[in-house]
């Protein structure tokens, strides 16, 4: 069982820190040049210190603290507390992933709420080895690679905050695509234990609802802390995460957080409700 972490994952630490920084400098009305030939780099470092692209050494921190005149103890601790974080190893580092998919593995780890919209596959963080296997198996037919990916899902399914709210919508197109009977009924079977849990809830939408917003794609929601709620340092914007074929990308403007958090609500509405999903899946079982 892999470990929860008790503080926000590297990953994700290192983004809450960039975003601090930015905000001091602001605050201290310095911009990216004259900051770099104080600490004697390129503005491009700062910037992609900023942005979460790079990590950053204790010294730098040091520095920045030094050059954004940030005297405060109560600041200084969390801002070093935030650079010890986000060069902590990660659980994941081995497995060589694309740097987009451990993002979201890094944002899951940390995500206070997870909502998912899926029209094509069970949820990854729903997924049992075998039906992951299978999916996989339409990229690569390497047993090494299929094994990696399943070992690694299962993982990114078990690192998952205790506490954080889960939400699905999945299209009923989904429990109707050929899998292999066992694959399929095993599946099911664990949405069936899944969906007794009173943090997750889990809903089919039906072929009956019609036309709806969820026909053109997939998406995944990460919901963080509210920042007037939590410390200044740790406010976090939400993410929508979006799986394309080649490449995935992700979303983190206000307006479309917001859009994507009105379709799944819209989504919700025209799902069945938790008991109609249970009959309904327990009917596919004789299927």
């Amino acid at each position: 069982m892999t470990v929860i972490p008790a503080h926000p994952a590297p990953l994700v630490s290192r983004r809450q820190l960039g975003a601090a920084l930015r905000q001091h400098r602001a605050d201290a009305d310095l911009s990216l040049k004259e900051v770099a030939d104080r600490l004697l780099c390129s503005p491009s470092k700062i910037s992609r210190i900023e942005s979460a692209q790079r990590n950053i050494s204790a010294r730098d921190v040091r520095d920045l603290m030094a050059i954004y005149r940030i005297t405060d103890p109560d600041v200084q601790a969390r801002l070093t507390r935030l650079a010890e974080q986000s060069r902590e190893a990660l659980w994941w580092a081995p497995y060589n992933l694309d740097p987009a998919y451990a993002r979201l593995i890094g944002l899951e780890g940390s995500a206070t709420a997870i909502y998912e919209y899926q029209l094509g596959v069970v949820p990854g963080l729903l997924q049992t080895l075998e039906y992951t296997a299978s999916i996989v198996s339409a990229w690569t037919d390497d047993p090494d690679a299929v094994r990696q990916a399943s070992e690694v899902r299962q993982k990114r399914q078990e690192s998952i905050g205790r506490d954080t709210e889960l939400a699905f919508v999945i299209d009923e197109s989904v429990f109707h695509r050929s899998l292999g009977e066992t694959t399929m009924h095993g599946q099911i079977r664990r949405l069936i234990e899944l969906s007794e849990s009173p943090r997750i809830t889990f809903q089919v939408l039906p072929f009956s609802a019609g036309t709806h917003q969820g026909v053109v794609s997939g998406f995944e929601i990460l919901r963080f802390a509210d920042p007037a709620a939590a410390d200044v340092v740790a406010g976090m914007s939400d993410v929508v995460y979006l799986e394309g074929v080649v490449r995935p990308s992700y979303l983190d403007q206000a307006d479309e957080v917001e859009g994507y958090l009105r379709s799944f609500t819209s989504l919700q509405t025209k799902a069945l409700d938790r008991q109609d999903t249970l009959s309904f899946l327990k009917a596919r079982l004789q299927h």
